[in-house]
């Protein structure tokens, strides 16, 4: 998942916890989406990959 997350132009790091089936992503809002790296993940290992809903503030 993390070198899946890590090939998309803006992503910057990637941590997976498996145990969990979470992943925290940092990337640069100007050169990604979240929406574009769930779409790669999902698209290359299997995995379904959302966005979290934000937070209410």
């Amino acid at each position: 998942m993390k070198q899946a997350a890590k090939s998309v132009t803006g992503v910057q790091d990637c941590t997976a916890n498996y145990k969990t089936g979470t992943a925290e992503v940092t990337f640069d809002p100007a050169k990604t989406t979240p929406d574009a790296i769930a779409k790669v993940i999902t698209e290359k290992t299997g995995y379904k990959a959302t966005v979290p809903p934000k937070p209410k503030s």
